[in-house]
């Protein structure tokens, strides 16, 4: 690849911080523009990564002509205003996970990249990771059998806050779509689509999830639980079990950098699934990848796999009464 891209950063919020600092490992990436409606907090986030170009709102962002590709890092509840208005200027889009709080908005920004023809990615950096390669390579071997069943959790303990993005739902919030998202992921990347899901939540009295479990359930028989919590520590670890032996991916799993194959009556193996960065860098390749082929989505990360992942999100928040407005 002898290409630079440009990237212009939508919203200098703490995961742009990780994602620059991952742009600047990657060969061919330039971090060419921020923009913020707080034109000090885009100054100061300018300044700490050496972004020559600041814009004090987000349309210039996207309607500066030397921008390749935009990186969406607001709150969740903002993605799907900007994603369109992106895609509608024909400027590629790697919008953070989740693409939007509901499946009707996800198709939405999904439809406006198809109808003008331009890039989109959400961005499940997990996806990428030699940790998860790994596992799908060794399940296609066979070294595991059959995958019968997969738990996986992600919890974490945050103060209570009822105007934060944690626990307002007017910007996104709960555990289901910040974290539980990545062991649902997990799930429907080694299964695909849940034939019955089954899903409980403890509610804060802002209407967000603090607590959430869901059960998926298949016609042949496999099943998966996953556990996210904004008032918990979990383990973080995933353990995907076949009829012949069991994959663990250890804490925290999304980013393990070892995992360890287990098989009955034989020594466990643990194996190295390292990586240099802070793992961000997997994705950006990916979508750097695919702008040089001109491929509008991603074989890895396709749209419809982020359609499926919206709307599973969608069936299991409205069995738990959580709503968005």
């Amino acid at each position: 690849m002898n290409t630079t891209y440009k990237w212009g950063i939508l919203g200098p919020g703490k995961i742009a911080h990780r994602f620059v600092e991952a742009l600047h490992n990657v060969p061919g990436a330039k971090t060419y523009a921020v923009a913020s409606r707080d034109k000090n907090r885009a100054l100061e986030f300018a300044a700490k990564y050496h972004i020559p170009v600041v814009h004090d709102n987000y349309e210039s962002l996207i309607q500066d002509p030397e921008v390749d590709i935009i990186y969406i890092a607001t709150p969740h509840s903002f993605h799907h205003e900007q994603a369109i208005m992106c895609l509608n200027n024909k400027k590629a889009v790697l919008c953070e996970k989740p693409l939007s709080v509901d499946h009707k908005r996800a198709l939405q920004i999904v439809t406006a990249a198809r109808n003008n023809n331009t890039f989109l990615m959400e961005a499940m950096w997990t996806r990428f990771m030699p940790a998860t390669l790994k596992v799908l390579e060794l399940i296609k071997e066979g070294k595991i059998g059959e995958v019968k069943y997969i738990r996986g959790d992600f919890g974490d303990s945050f103060p209570f806050d009822p105007t934060s993005r944690v626990y307002d739902l007017k910007l996104g919030a709960g555990s289901i779509l910040d974290i539980g998202i990545y062991p649902l992921f997990l799930v429907l990347l080694i299964l695909g689509k849940p034939d019955e899901i089954k899903s409980f939540a403890h509610l804060a009295n802002t209407g967000a999830d603090d607590l959430a479990s869901a059960m998926l359930c298949y016609r042949d028989g496999r099943i998966a639980t996953i556990l996210s919590s904004n008032i918990l520590h979990t383990p973080i670890t995933a353990e995907i079990m076949g009829t012949e032996g069991m994959i663990t991916m250890h804490s925290t799993w999304y980013n393990t950098k070892s995992i360890s194959l287990s098989k009955a009556g034989q020594e466990t193996q643990l194996l190295d699934v390292s990586y240099q960065g802070n793992g961000f860098e997997f994705q950006i390749q990916e979508v750097m990848n695919c702008l040089d082929r001109d491929a509008k989505e991603s074989s890895l990360m396709p749209l419809d796999f982020t359609l499926l992942l919206s709307k599973t999100m969608d069936d299991i928040c409205h069995q738990c009464g959580i709503m968005y407005p």
